[in-house]
């Protein structure tokens, strides 16, 4: 009888110390916040690029040292202004690129191709990638987005991967199947011990662009509840949580605050809102402060 018993209290011991993925998933997350500001092609002289930049270094000095400490910036400009933007830019701050490669294989020594090695040697730290233009302009598709992410993380770069699905993909309940196959194809080229170099932004590509309808902050939620679920199921649980998960998709100083207190946001990939660097700073002031002073907001899948 006792040897049953002493069995039992053994497993319980055993079970109630095992992390599960759920638990990994509602214990504090002690990863720093990251924005992004994807210039686009919208800054097309240098004489503007050079206006914004000491713009951004003067509303960034002014921000508190704790609100900088706490979250990542950074600022991606065309390739033509890469090297400007990170000699004249805050060191504090980082800069990345828009892309590298090729919109096509084979991804080598093409005519006009930037490889990884060049941006990494003019200071670049991250590399965004798998943007919807991209994807549905220049018909990139998921296995040249990850064959980029693979060299890109190889060389020491950070990753920005964007996913998301179209209106239509919406409205057949295709959202999921269509994150995870664009997610899916990346992480399996994702080393296990580089996961804190990889960004995801959720962009709902239906709520970009002039005049487009935010993604609900609750159901912005769900899908980032959901991507991390399918990186600790798929993966492993320590890279769901060493994985930032933004979101991107007409954010704005007006809803900010409604994404920043979600407990699976983890920061902006930011468009039009970043070429002012006053609406870019306060965006990052409401993403920080709100997630230090207000309970975040959880769901369930």
């Amino acid at each position: 009888m006792v040897k049953v018993l002493v069995t039992l209290l053994a497993i319980l011991l055993i079970f109630n110390d095992s992390p599960s993925v759920s638990g990994s998933m509602d214990s504090p997350s002690t990863r720093r916040a990251f924005v992004a500001t994807n210039w686009k092609c919208s800054i097309e002289s240098p004489d503007d690029a050079d206006e914004l930049i000491k713009s951004m270094n003067e509303k960034w000095s002014n921000l508190d040292p704790t609100i900088k400490d706490s979250v990542e910036l950074s600022v991606h400009p065309p390739y033509a202004f890469l090297d400007r933007v990170r000699r004249g830019l805050d060191a504090s701050i980082a800069v990345g690129s828009q892309n590298l490669f090729d919109a096509s294989f084979p991804n080598k020594g093409n005519t006009a191709a930037t490889t990884p090695k060049m941006l990494s040697g003019l200071g670049c730290q991250w590399v965004l990638l798998g943007h919807s233009d991209r994807r549905n302009n220049l018909g990139e598709t998921d296995d040249l987005i990850a064959e980029k992410a693979a060299f890109a993380l190889k060389e020491g770069l950070g990753i920005v991967l964007t996913i998301g699905e179209k209106k239509d993909q919406r409205e057949n309940d295709e959202t999921l199947a269509v994150l995870q196959k664009q997610l899916g194809t990346v992480a399996a080229k994702v080393p296990s011990d580089a996961w804190d170099r990889v960004v995801l932004a959720y962009e709902p590509v239906w709520a970009v662009g002039e005049g487009a309808t935010p993604c609900a902050p609750d159901e912005a939620q769900r899908i980032h509840t959901a991507l991390r679920e399918y990186i600790a199921t798929t993966v492993s649980r320590e890279a769901a949580e060493a994985c930032r998960i933004t979101y991107t998709g007409s954010v704005n100083t007006k809803n900010a605050e409604g994404y920043s207190v979600l407990s699976e946001v983890d920061g902006f990939v930011v468009g039009r809102a970043g070429l002012d660097a006053d609406q870019l700073m306060s965006i990052i002031k409401t993403l920080i402060e709100t997630k230090k002073s207000k309970p975040e907001t959880k769901s369930e899948l």
